[in-house]
């Protein structure tokens, strides 16, 4: 009798097994339908699939970015470069792991708040940046506090609170992407971006 249930326990986890591979390879389809999913690429990371979702390995689907809400993205991401060019706005640069402003970052801050008291209309986005040490977690702490830093230093300049934005890239925006003390020196920065 032993023997038997031994079997029939082997059997049921056999079949639920077979059965879990069996759906795990269906997806559904916004009509409630399921059908065969093309297995990933082995020597792909992720594949493209046509319902606008990026399909990792793994099985699981990120959402893809509306065409349309990209386009106004980049239409405003050019608009604040242009602005931020044409202003003239330096960026501050900080030490390693510090938010500390030194002399020559009080001086640029100096100037950006003189043109900022010229421009009474114009809103600034802070940029908090890091260099690629470290990890995310760690750098998006310390660019955000690099971005208020450069946010607290306008403001005992007399920049109103209200037209300054703060905002954390951690050392996902790198401005140079060599691995030398030059360029960990211009990634790690508070950034000013004029918002059109």
């Amino acid at each position: 009798m032993h023997h038997h249930y031994r079997t029939l326990c082997l059997v049921t986890v056999g079949c639920v097994a077979l059965w879990s591979a069996g759906c795990s390879s269906k997806s559904v389809r916004s009509g409630g339908e399921t059908t065969k999913s093309a297995p990933a690429p082995a020597d792909s990371w992720s594949s493209y699939d046509p319902s606008g979702a990026e399909r990792l390995s793994s099985g699981m689907a990120m959402a893809k970015v509306d065409p349309a809400t990209a386009k106004r993205q980049m239409d405003e991401m050019r608009a604040e470069q242009n602005a931020t060019t044409v202003a003239g706005l330096r960026d501050v640069f900080f030490g390693y792991d510090s938010w500390t402003i030194n002399e020559e970052g009080r001086q640029a801050l100096t100037r950006d708040a003189e043109w900022l008291r010229m421009h009474p209309a114009v809103q600034l986005k802070v940029e908090g940046h890091c260099d690629e040490r470290g990890s995310s977690t760690y750098n998006f702490v310390l660019a955000e506090k690099r971005a208020k830093s450069v946010r607290n230093y306008l403001m005992d300049l007399g920049i109103k609170p209200e037209r300054l934005m703060v905002v954390s890239y951690g050392k996902e925006r790198p401005f140079c992407k060599d691995r030398s003390e030059t360029c960990y020196q211009q990634n790690r920065r508070g950034h000013l971006v004029v918002k059109p």
